[in-house]
């Protein structure tokens, strides 16, 4: 069979994912051709866009109900020109129709698989958090290790080809100053570094980026923390500012007229020498303090807008919403502002850094009471956009589509605009966590690693009704027949307990939690193993979500003879992690390890049981241990002691050691400071918890 391929010439995205569709089509043992408009062949994929069928060489409408990147595919017999039609108001439609019909197409083996549709995407604001490794707001080595590999425009072509693929359409870069790498400021040269060969490096770099990210369809923003300046700047101009690489991200504010002035012109140049650039964002809060609310937001506009406003063209904005709760403040400058594009997309910490905790909004960034007010009532000219911040697990792979969809189910209001996803603790490049020269590695970055984890959120955000059986097909593309609904289903086990522990345990900013390493490290780093989360922690714990009881709250109801209908307890939280675990691991045990590759992505599984077994046993030891205290009960002090000793706690961590230790080597890991992580450096801490135990009868 031989497909013809009849498309409009001169858009890059539709080349984009034309070539994706040869390549379905040469899978298959099939051959594809090129015809131009006019030819009239019959097993062909003809894709018509609104703007380029003016002339009515089809004289085929797109669906009323298609909307701006979404796509229509429909059989026709029209004016001899039969065939599968992709049909689209605009180019991104087009393309995301196209790797729709790609897909089928690999799925089916066949054009007459693929069903006909109509699709618009659930969001329109589908975005990827990443944080760049120069001017970083945090500092360690797993960033320094990503320098290389992130100035790479081979990394950032795979990336986005991944990111279109997935139906994301916008690429946030986090840094805290990005300017001196962009623009030498025609008013304050000396404020970059870079001599001007440098410098042209850096803007051929950049302007690849965003031009690559363009013919994807995905618009790019860059997202920076207000007052700093550049070393440079502080050297030659202001010694008393706060530069990006000599100070802490938090501390007290530190701003001029020249400084305010600095930043102004550099917002307007770095728009105007950047056509590609789509959008800009700030973050309100850090080295602000002993501002009020309404000098940061005035600080905000006085710079920022006008710097825009005093650009040659319009670009979009991400406004976070302050760490200090007062939406009254942002929401009236944003609303009152007739020159900002439209809708801007204001920034909203999910469960603050850890969206992976409960579907259900339990805090923000700063608390959480108050924070309605900048969705009730509705916004007149802004969306909510959601952060997913993922703080959470960095090696294991994660797969749980269960609980994106309910999520986006539970908080895609029409005041949402859409989500973010990423880390400020992990950047997906260089992957540094596995032995070097493993048979299982068949990827270059990290981010290849997690594909799973990035095609999930990405299709689901476009479509929401995207069933399980397009990411089984997915893995079984990878690791063959009758892999890829066991596999799915493992993983969907396992990957319930960091959101468990998340709801049980509470946390607040990035390094109170850690949920893959059971480490909670607050400020103190390793601090000789207290970063990890022991026994006498989860009694003192309380949840995150108000629906959990805790050890101590579910004893007393327990001794008062309370009912504790209503709420998740203790005991029925260890029973659910112990029946995912062994669901996950009876799953995985009808999966032949077929390649090393697939093994690799089963041991992940198995690590993630084995933590969920190791929790379950703690939890039950927590209760007995908690019924001994209160009651003196001796059966309880030796149940605690056996929940806590081999074949139970012991036995599930060391199996977490042996699981991980097969393939993953120490690793850096900002929670911890300088310390490399393993899951092997906490076992003396596992077996404190004996001692703890024992200790309680002395």
């Amino acid at each position: 069979m031989t497909i013809a391929l009849t498309f409009p010439d001169h858009s890059p995205k539709l080349d984009f994912a034309i070539r994706r569709l040869q390549s379905a089509i040469s899978e298959l043992g099939e051959t594809w051709t090129l015809n131009p408009m006019q030819s009239q062949e019959n097993d062909r994929i003809v894709i018509v866009m609104d703007d380029t069928d003016a002339e009515g060489t089809f004289g085929l409408a797109v669906d009323v109900s298609v909307g701006a990147e979404g796509f229509e595919i429909r059989r026709s017999d029209h004016l001899g020109y039969k065939g599968l039609f992709v049909l689209a108001c605009d180019e991104s439609g087009a393309m995301y129709g196209v790797l729709e019909v790609a897909e089928q197409l690999r799925k089916h083996g066949n054009l007459l698989g693929v069903s006909e549709c109509i699709i618009n995407p659930r969001f329109a604001f589908r975005a990827v958090k990443f944080n760049l490794p120069w001017s970083s707001y945090r500092r360690n080595e797993s960033f320094e290790l990503q320098k290389e590999t992130v100035r790479g425009l081979d990394f950032w072509q795979d990336f986005l080809n991944m990111m279109a693929e997935n139906r994301y359409n916008v690429l946030t870069l986090w840094c805290l100053h990005p300017f001196p790498y962009m623009i030498k400021p025609t008013n304050f040269p000396k404020a970059t570094p870079f001599t001007d060969e440098e410098l042209v490096d850096w803007k051929r770099f950049w302007t690849s980026l965003f031009q690559m990210a363009h013919d994807r369809g995905i618009e790019t923003y860059l997202i920076n923390w207000n007052i700093f300046v550049s070393e440079s700047f502080r050297e030659h101009y202001d010694t008393n500012a706060v530069s990006d690489e000599t100070f802490y991200h938090h501390g007290d504010y530190y701003s001029t007229e020249q400084i305010k002035q600095y930043t102004r012109e550099c917002v307007t140049q770095l728009i105007d020498e950047y056509p590609g650039l789509a959008g800009f964002g700030i973050s309100v809060g850090e080295r602000m303090n002993g501002m009020t609310p309404e000098e940061r937001q005035d600080w905000i506009a006085d710079v920022y807008f006008e710097g825009m406003k005093n650009a040659e063209r319009a670009v979009k904005f991400i406004h976070r919403a302050p760490f200090s709760v007062d939406p009254h403040i942002t929401r009236t400058a944003i609303e009152k502002n007739e020159t900002l594009f439209q809708p801007v997309w204001v920034e909203v910490k999910f469960n603050w850094s850890h969206a992976y905790s409960s579907t259900k909004l339990l805090m923000t960034h700063g608390g959480s009471e108050g924070m309605e007010g900048y969705w009730d009532p509705t916004p007149l000219n802004y969306k909510i956009t959601w952060m997913v911040r993922n703080e959470d697990f960095f090696t294991l792979r994660w797969a749980q589509p269960d609980f994106i969809r309910k999520h986006l189910l539970d908080n895609g209001h029409d005041y949402v605009g859409g989500y973010y996803v990423g880390s400020e603790c992990f950047i997906p490049a260089y992957d540094y966590s596995h032995a070097p020269g493993s048979p299982h590695i068949q990827w270059t970055y990290a981010f290849e690693k997690h594909w799973l984890y990035y095609m999930l959120w990405g299709r689901l955000l476009y479509d929401p009704n995207t069933a399980d059986d397009v990411f089984a097909n997915a893995i079984e593309r990878r690791y063959g027949k009758s892999v890829g609904r066991p596999l799915l289903s493992a993983f969907s086990s396992v990957c319930k307990m960091p959101m468990a522990f998340a709801s049980f345990f509470s946390f607040s900013w990035d390094f109170t939690l850690y949920s893959e390493g059971f480490l909670a490290t607050d400020k103190s780093e390793y601090n000789e193993g207290k970063a990890f989360i022991s026994l006498e922690d989860l009694l003192e714990s309380q949840p995150l979500d108000p629906d959990y009881l805790s050890i101590r709250s579910y004893v007393n109801h327990f001794i008062a003879n309370k009912p504790t209908e209503g709420y998740v307890t203790p005991v029925q939280l260890a029973g659910t992690l112990e029946n995912d675990a062994r669901q996950g691991l009876a799953a995985l045990a009808s999966i032949g390890c077929g390649s090393s590759s697939l093994c690799c992505e089963m041991a992940d599984v198995e690590a993630w049981a084995h933590l969920g077994l190791y929790f379950a046993a703690k939890l039950r030891a927590g209760v007995s241990y908690e019924l001994y205290v209160r009651t003196g009960n001796e059966a309880e002090w030796q149940k605690a002691l056996q929940w806590l000793e081999a074949p139970n706690a012991v036995k599930h961590w060391d199996d977490l050691i042996r699981v991980t230790n097969s393939h993953y080597v120490k690793q850096p890991l900002l929670h911890l400071g300088k310390m490399p992580f393993s899951w092997e450096l906490f076992r003396p801490q596992v077996l404190e918890d004996i001692e703890f135990v024992q200790k309680v009868k002395r």
